[in-house]
């Protein structure tokens, strides 16, 4: 029951932040309202159906792996709010995971992870199909 309080909590506390963030430029230049610029590559992954659980994992590079990261979020292209993640650790490569609620594909087209990095702007990344598997 502790860990699916936390992930409550979580969750509350993502939605607020997106609710409250909703509109606002989130630094940089950003190509989506308030979702800030698009993030750096060589170790993105999007992977619609991960081993353990059947569901989302989506995985950051790993220049962010000692950032502060305040919160990962799946939004549309117009910067609403879908779904928050949990983070799971540090793995494959040193990289920081995070778990969704659904399969990628549940999310649809053209959607976007977010990650608010506490002491940077925030950064996103493009997933043109939530089914499909995207690396950057």
């Amino acid at each position: 029951m502790g860990k699916t309080m936390r992930r409550l909590g979580w969750m509350v506390l993502l939605a607020a932040v997106a609710l409250g963030t909703a509109g606002c430029d989130g630094g940089g230049g950003s190509e989506s309202g308030g979702i800030g610029s698009t993030g750096e590559g060589g170790g993105f992954i999007w992977k619609p159906v991960g081993e353990n659980t059947g569901k989302l994992v989506v995985i950051l590079p790993p220049q962010y792996t000692s950032r502060p990261v305040a919160a990962v979020y799946i939004t549309s292209a117009g910067g609403d709010f879908l779904d928050g993640s949990a983070y799971t650790g540090v793995a494959n490569g040193g990289r920081r995971h995070y778990r969704f609620a659904k399969k990628g594909r549940e999310y649809g087209a053209d959607v976007r992870v977010v990650a608010e990095i506490t002491d940077a702007p925030t950064v996103h990344w493009v997933i043109p199909n939530g089914a499909g598997r995207v690396e950057y």
